[in-house]
């Protein structure tokens, strides 16, 4: 680990302290959201990605604008979406803990309990798309990853990686949204996906370049899971 674990403590309670005051935020925003059953289904939300619906695994072609091929967003299905990337983000941080070190691993749990805090609230404004369980297409993708990480560098390397994925998945999303409501709530959570990429590329000693890889904004491309550099396609990982 390139940080001392007194830093890596101070720029976790630095993303803890902006986490919770986004979170209110988020509240205040999702207030304005009304959700009604005359919302298309997530059926709906993916129709329009039919066509790359069958590339349901790592190391298929990318589908950088899959979610755009949707002719008609629906925004509580994207929440549902969402949602179940922070379960898997959830459920990702679980699995890699066993090999962090007394230094890193609260700094896991604390980065855990973000990504279920925002599942609770994406599924809070979700209505009919709130989801249960993590995304279960991503976790098959991500199994073997996961299933390969021995130590604490290959833990924090993927969860840099999954960091950044989210984050360019809520960029790409805020292209889509129609409700301002669901705009702004969603804009609440995408930089503590950023600062989380932060600090775990700092912790892992990467050159500014790679820790914003993307320059001063998030990519909105997506993909299939195969580019660190692209969100996560809803057409490839369906809720």
């Amino acid at each position: 680990m390139h940080l001392s674990a007194r830093h890596l403590r101070a720029y976790a309670a630095d993303v803890d302290d902006f986490h919770h005051q986004q979170m209110r935020t988020f509240a205040e925003e999702a207030a304005d959201v009304h959700v009604d059953a005359s919302r298309s289904s997530r059926r709906g939300f993916l129709a329009g990605s039919a066509a790359v619906a069958g590339a349901t695994a790592i190391g298929t072609a990318l589908l950088p604008r899959g979610m755009v091929a949707a002719q008609a967003i629906d925004d509580a299905a994207i929440a549902g979406f969402a949602q179940s990337v922070e379960l898997a983000a959830v459920a990702a941080y679980g699995a890699a803990a066993p090999v962090l070190s007394e230094a890193t691993l609260p700094v896991a749990q604390l980065f855990m309990s973000h990504h279920q805090d925002h599942a609770d609230a994406f599924g809070a404004v979700a209505g009919d798309n709130a989801v249960t369980a993590p995304n279960a297409s991503l976790m098959e993708a991500l199994g073997p990853t996961l299933s390969g990480i021995t130590d604490e560098a290959g833990a924090l390397e993927f969860a840099f990686v999954l960091e950044g994925q989210a984050a360019y998945t809520y960029a790409a999303a805020l292209t889509l949204l129609q409700d301002p409501g669901y705009a702004a709530a969603t804009a609440t959570i995408l930089p503590i996906e950023s600062q989380h990429q932060v600090v775990l590329g700092l912790a892992l000693g990467k050159p500014v370049a790679d820790v914003f890889p993307t320059g001063a904004f998030e990519s909105s491309t997506l993909g299939d899971g195969t580019d660190p550099l692209a969100g996560l396609d809803p057409a490839t990982f369906p809720a």
